[in-house]
């Protein structure tokens, strides 16, 4: 009886011991969808195309929760991201689209928008600032340099040009040129429209070489009337002789 009671124990642990194993943990993934491929493919399709999730279930005749976890897949992530990166490539053909445009057609509407966007054409608030007259004194040494002209007035517009650059400025990170760079940058550019009798913007336009061969020829002209007003009269006289102005003068008639 003893041995019985034994065996029939070890038989009812044996029979709970497999009950246990057969016992299978349940998924903590989401199940699967039995919707065929091509459905499923077009259903992201429609859901990219911005159909909603109810107008989608109803002309595929699904259930919504069946598009809803269709359209939130892993796989439904990896479309999106894949239409992101070629959407964001697109980039470089919008940029060369917009050099054709302003070089080649010379669209003014489209300039006027690009020169907008950087900063160039004042905001309505500029405005204001350039059709009031600037106090000097409230003026930053950077919108002096700007603002002012030759005889020592300030320039409305100029101000308002110098009010935009710096706002850019601040906004984008980049740098501005001292003040003692920017009036030296003016006067170069001065003279290098002397140079080439006021039709210096143009070639910079059209002709880069010979724009660069202006720019240098000015920045030496202003070089040189900077160390003559620097250097006392007699070492200014041996820094640029009279023979060197003249060569500077036979050179540029000769090239232009």
């Amino acid at each position: 009886m003893a041995l019985a009671k034994v065996q029939k124990d070890q038989k009812t642990h044996r029979q709970q011991l497999e009950a246990i194993v057969q016992t299978q943990p349940r998924s903590t993934k989401k199940p699967r969808t039995n919707v065929p491929p091509p459905q499923s493919a077009r259903i992201m399709q429609r859901y990219v195309s911005g159909e909603s999730i109810r107008e989608i279930a109803r002309e595929e005749r699904r259930d919504r929760a069946t598009v809803t976890k269709i359209v939130r897949s892993d796989e439904m992530n990896a479309v999106v991201q894949k239409m992101r990166a070629t959407y964001y490539a697109l980039g470089f053909d919008a940029l060369n689209a917009v050099q054709h445009t302003l070089r080649v057609r010379k669209d003014g509407g489209l300039g006027r928008h690009v020169l907008s966007d950087i900063g160039v054409i004042p905001s309505p608030e500029e405005r204001h600032a350039i059709a009031s007259q600037p106090d000097r004194a409230a003026l930053t040494p950077f919108e002096t340099a700007v603002a002012e002209d030759e005889n020592g007035h300030i320039n409305r517009v100029a101000y308002g040009m110098a009010c935009a650059m710096e706002e850019s400025a601040r906004c984008c990170g980049t740098p501005l040129p001292t003040p003692e760079e920017y009036r030296r940058l003016r006067r170069v550019a001065m003279v290098a429209d002397e140079i080439a009798d006021g039709r210096f913007s143009q070639i910079c336009i059209n002709d880069s070489a010979e724009e660069k061969r202006i720019r240098q020829l000015a920045e030496r002209t202003v070089e040189c009337g900077d160390a003559r007003r620097i250097l006392p009269v007699p070492r200014a006289q041996r820094a640029l002789p009279h023979k060197k102005e003249t060569a500077l003068v036979r050179e540029l008639s000769s090239k232009n």
